[in-house]
């Protein structure tokens, strides 16, 4: 039986999941879902550069990632959630598939989540990413 906090960790990673696919069509309201899931020290490394606070990762997903697709669906699995008091991991598969914006046609791309989470007094945020992708 999973847990309530993993049952909210979970459910965060997914929000990100669907802001990250909210940005192809509407920037604002992609930058209003990604406002409430980060901690203030974020840290990002998506494979290009570090990505430091909220707004660096808002930017990066709204602009690079969204801002040049159609449309993009996130697919999560195989979660591994571990919690330690106020801190806790996961780790999860990732399948995203978009259309790229002027002709570029379908994309897939595969790889793995590997997620820092802290609790805050506003639930569970994510405070880090790692993500991997595989060719």
């Amino acid at each position: 039986m999973m847990s309530q906090d993993a049952l909210a960790i979970a459910n965060l990673k997914a929000r990100y999941c669907l802001a990250a696919d909210t940005s192809t069509s509407d920037e604002t309201g992609a930058r209003e879902m990604f406002a409430d899931l980060f901690t203030e020290d974020f840290v990002g490394d998506y494979g290009f550069s570090m990505l430091e606070g909220p707004k660096a990762i808002a930017d990066f997903m709204v602009t690079a990632i969204g801002g040049g697709s159609e449309w993009m669906i996130h697919a999560l699995g195989s979660p591994i959630i571990e919690i330690d008091g106020d801190s806790a991991t996961g780790d999860w598969t990732i399948q995203v598939e978009s259309r790229r914006r002027e002709g570029a046609g379908l994309m897939t791309v595969v790889g793995r989540y590997s997620d820092i989470f802290r609790r805050t007094d506003k639930g569970w945020r994510i405070a880090g990413i790692k993500f991997t992708r595989f060719e």
